[in-house]
C-alpha cells in the first residue's frame, strides 16, 4: 500500500524516538511512497504473462493466416505466369517451325 507524504512523515516522527534514525529509515523504505514504487508480485506478473501469451498467440495466428493468404496468391500468380510462358514458348516454337518449313521449300 502506498503512503502519502503526510502519513509517511507522521509514522516517521512516531517511530524515530522508538527505533532511532537508522532503523526508522530502514523500515520506512519498505513502504513505498507512491504507487510507482510498489513491487510487482509474482501473482501479478504471472497474470500479466498469461495475458501477454494469449495476445501473442492471437497475433501469431493472425500472421499465419495472413501468410497463408499471401502464399496462396503467390501460387496463383506463379501458375498464371507458368501458363503464359508455356503459351508464348509454344507460339515461338510454332513460328520458328513455320519459318523453317517455309525456308526449306
Amino acid at each position: 500500500m502506498a503512503l502519502d507524504a503526510r502519513h509517511r512523515t507522521s509514522i516517521y516522527q512516531k517511530l524515530l524516538p522508538i527505533l532511532g534514525d537508522d532503523d526508522t529509515n530502514a523500515l520506512m523504505t519498505e513502504y513505498p511512497s507512491i504507487e510507482a514504487d510498489e513491487l510487482v508480485t509474482k501473482q501479478f506478473l504471472r497474470a500479466e504473462l498469461v495475458i501477454t501469451r494469449g495476445d501473442l498467440r492471437g497475433e501469431m495466428a493472425e500472421l499465419r493466416d495472413a501468410l497463408r493468404g499471401e502464399m496462396a496468391e503467390l501460387r496463383t500468380g506463379m501458375a498464371s505466369l507458368e501458363t503464359r510462358l508455356l503459351v508464348r514458348m509454344g507460339a515461338g516454337m510454332l513460328a520458328q517451325t513455320t519459318l523453317l518449313v517455309a525456308l526449306l521449300r
